[in-house]
């Protein structure tokens, strides 16, 4: 763990939890958001590699061309687009976060989930690459389950852990491998799985980020943690014979059942019985539960899904796919309900 460096931005994290400034006015973020050229690929909506639902599951948000687009999960209707980066999550408290590039360096804002926006900020590091270029920002948000800490893996290598309270206190983490590309807390906030593409999905402290074990096996390209506390799935970074999708026992790190399916992405059903996956090269989602080695397909998508998700009450099933945009299912299956798509 190298030592935490970090410049918070006008007002701390904590601020949209219900602080406010002397005259009663949120304070502005670190950088300007919009600023920086997009790369718009035509035909393509919406970056599907990140999503988050609203604590309540009534709102979705997912980057696109440079926005954060908000849909209504009721009807699919496109509520919002505001400024943001690549990359999103919601916490439990009502937190919305981002990533965002200005000026060579990478930072992380804190959105008002009413309007959109930027309250709060932190710079991260500074980016190596062109301004808002690909892969210069971060590769994955991900609030603990008590929204007390955010965790940030950056296209720098290193995981940083912010307390939302304390965000001055950020700890760094350097994982195994050079290249980290996803991360899970513990649903009790004590540990986090990092998933990296050039080495097996490390667990350390979410405390002091120092390392208490490893998953072993191939490096994987997603992790996802149940949310009883007892289970880990990743998703092998393969696409070979070898490319797996596995579920680990949480104490002992020893695997606990193997799917020969290359998945992209991972999310666990709320009951910890199931775990959803977009499935690489293909355009089904599978809902895969373990213990009887029960398979279900979700079709009707056009286009691979990436980013999966799973209603807080377990009711409904949504995936993201570049060109299909926010897609659901209920989840006993049935037809495909696609979501309005943003203007192009």
């Amino acid at each position: 763990m190298r030592s935490g460096r970090i410049a918070v931005a006008v007002v701390a994290l904590v601020m949209i939890a219900g602080c406010s400034s002397d005259d009663g006015t949120a304070g502005s973020a670190t950088g300007g958001p919009g600023e920086g050229e997009q790369v718009e690929v035509p035909g393509v909506r919406v970056t599907g590699d990140s999503a988050a639902l609203s604590p309540d599951g009534t709102r979705v948000a997912v980057p696109c061309d440079g926005r954060l687009c908000v849909w209504s999960t009721a009807d699919g209707s496109l509520e919002d687009g505001w400024d943001a980066g690549g990359v999103v999550a919601w916490s439990a408290a009502g937190l919305l976060a981002t990533d965002r590039t200005y000026g060579g360096t990478v930072a992380v804002q804190v959105l008002d989930p009413g309007t959109g926006e930027a309250v709060a900020g932190a710079d991260a590091y500074e980016s190596e690459v062109v301004e808002d270029g690909p892969g210069d920002g971060l590769r994955d948000l991900a609030f603990s389950a008590d929204g007390e800490t955010l965790a940030g893996v950056g296209a720098d290598g290193v995981v940083r852990l912010w307390p939302v309270a304390d965000p001055l206190a950020v700890v760094e983490v350097d994982p195994e491998g050079d290249a980290p590309v996803a991360v899970a807390f513990e649903p009790d906030g004590s540990r986090v799985a990092i998933a990296s593409s050039d080495a097996p999905v490390a667990v350390h402290d979410a405390r002091t980020g120092e390392a208490l074990g490893s998953l072993g096996g191939a490096p994987q390209g997603d992790v996802a943690w149940s949310p009883d506390g007892a289970r880990i799935a990743t998703a092998s970074f393969a696409l070979d014979d070898e490319a797996a999708t596995t579920i680990w026992d949480a104490e002992s790190l020893e695997v606990e059942a193997t799917l020969p399916r290359p998945a992209y992405r991972l999310a666990f059903a709320p009951d910890s019985t199931a775990l959803v996956l977009s499935e690489k090269e293909q355009t089904d989602v599978l809902v895969w539960t373990w213990a009887d080695d029960d398979l279900r397909t979700l079709s009707g998508a056009t286009d691979v899904p990436r980013a999966v998700l799973v209603a807080p009450d377990g009711t409904r099933i949504f995936a993201v796919s570049p060109r299909d945009g926010v897609l659901s299912w209920d989840v006993s299956g049935g037809d495909v309900t696609t979501f309005d798509q943003p203007e192009e």
